[in-house]
Formats: structure tokens, sequence, C-alpha cells
């Protein structure tokens, strides 16, 4: 009759494979299967409503960074070049995604063929001396335009009435 072998050291290797593979198993389910059924935080909208120090509701990222756009007679301006080195910086959202509007945030859209947010054909910039809340690049101008953070006019509630607050449009 063999005996089978109960050598520690044969089963202590053993193990740490095993787990291993448990694992990898695991991880390759869920790969394949998604996370159906489980909570899945929502990303943060790439636009969204912010209250603006000296301007009011206005438009902001995800950071509660004020956003701009380059204009002169309603018309967009292209910011290339030395425009770009004024601080302004395009909002950009990862190739092959859409940006995500907040609440009460109407016509986003990409600039053609790219990456950059547009609002109404738009296109939109940060201005990297801005903290939260802040437009100090609101009035500059650039490239025969002038840099505009986008206002959003917000409906007041009528009486007796529930309001539609936030869906206002956007002007520059």
């Amino acid at each position: 009759m063999r005996r089978a072998s109960s050598s520690p050291s044969h089963a202590t290797r053993k193990r740490p494979a095993q787990l291993v593979a448990a694992v990898c198993a695991g991880v390759f389910a869920l790969g394949v299967y998604g996370m159906s059924g489980t909570a899945v935080a929502k990303s943060k909208p790439t636009v969204s409503i912010g209250s603006v120090k000296g301007i009011g509701p206005a438009l902001v990222d995800s950071n509660k960074q004020t956003l701009y756009t380059l204009v002169n007679n309603h018309q967009s301006v292209a910011c290339t070049g030395a425009c770009l080195d004024m601080g302004f910086v395009p909002l950009t959202v990862a190739q092959g995604t859409k940006p995500r509007a907040g609440k009460g945030v109407k016509g986003l859209g990409l600039v053609a063929g790219g990456t950059q947010v547009t609002v109404n054909d738009f296109p939109l910039f940060l201005f990297t001396a801005d903290k939260p809340h802040q437009a100090m690049g609101q009035g500059m101008t650039s490239s025969g335009g002038t840099w505009h953070t986008p206002t959003v006019t917000v409906p007041k509630p009528k009486k007796g009435g529930n309001g539609n607050a936030g869906t206002g449009g956007v002007s520059f």
C-alpha cells in the first residue's frame, strides 16, 4: 500500500498557488461579467451650474472652476498659440467619451473631431489663475476676442407652482 505524502512543505507550497488562482479567477469573472446589480458611483458632470463671485449663476467644471468662451460680436474666436500662453486651457474629456451635463445645462458637445468641450458650439476654457468660484479671466482680450464666462438665466419660480430653476438659457 502506498502512503500519501503529508509533507508540510508540499502543502505549504500548494496553498499560495491555489489562492493566486482563485483571486485571478474572481478578477477575471468581474471583468467579463461586469458588476451588474452592485452600486456604481456616477461620475461628476463635466459642466454644471455654479455660483461665480461677482457674476452669479455661470458654467463651471467638475471642480467648480469657472468656464470661459472667447468671443467677438457673439461669434466664437479661435484660441491658439499666444492666446493659450495667457493661462487659458481647453476643457477636454478623454478620447472616445462625451461630456456630462449637470442639472440645467444644455447644448454640450465637442469640437469637431476633438476632445474639447463646447456649449452651443462655443469651445470652453479654464483660466489657470482662477480658484473655484472666481472669474479673474472675465473681460480679458486676446486673438481679437474677449473672454466671457457663460452665465445662466435661472427663472424665478411661479407663485403657487413648482419652479423650474436651473433650466434657463446660457448667454455670453
